[in-house]
């Protein structure tokens, strides 16, 4: 039987002076990469919903170019300058406006983006036009 208190071996001294380094260092690599994931998710949610409120203000606008440019000029500004739009393509017909936005969501750190598969937010929105009809017109 050996006794409670015994000696370890001296071959564990310093063994996990050696393995913690490692193991902060691979947690810190999936925190940043959590962390850029969770920076890319929101970004295109903020991409998602501001290119629908301005493809809306367009097409409320009649889908004319001066509404069309009011609207860019309000993407730009809501999206702000973390995010780079790299395309904006605006159509617009009698029925629909349409808007195609290309953009590149900002990077934590370093560019784990290409790493992780998440390098570009790319949407296209349409939006009806209506027109404003008064009664006894057809």
């Amino acid at each position: 039987m050996t006794p409670l208190h015994a000696k370890p071996c001296r071959d564990d001294r310093g063994a996990g002076l050696v393995a913690l380094p490692w193991a902060v260092l691979a947690f810190l690599i999936f925190l940043t990469l959590a962390v850029q994931a969770a920076v890319y998710f929101y970004s295109t949610s903020v991409l998602t919903a501001v290119g629908h409120d301005a493809t809306r203000r367009a097409a409320f606008g009649g889908g004319s170019p001066a509404a069309i440019a009011d609207a860019e000029r309000w993407l730009r500004s809501a999206v702000g300058p973390a995010v780079d739009i790299e395309r904006l393509r605006w159509s617009s017909t009698d029925e629909v406006v349409a808007l195609e936005l290309t953009a590149r969501p900002p990077s934590v750190l370093i560019d784990a983006s290409a790493l992780i598969g998440l390098q570009t937010v790319e949407r296209r929105f349409e939006v009806r036009r209506e027109l404003a009809r008064f009664a006894g017109s057809s």
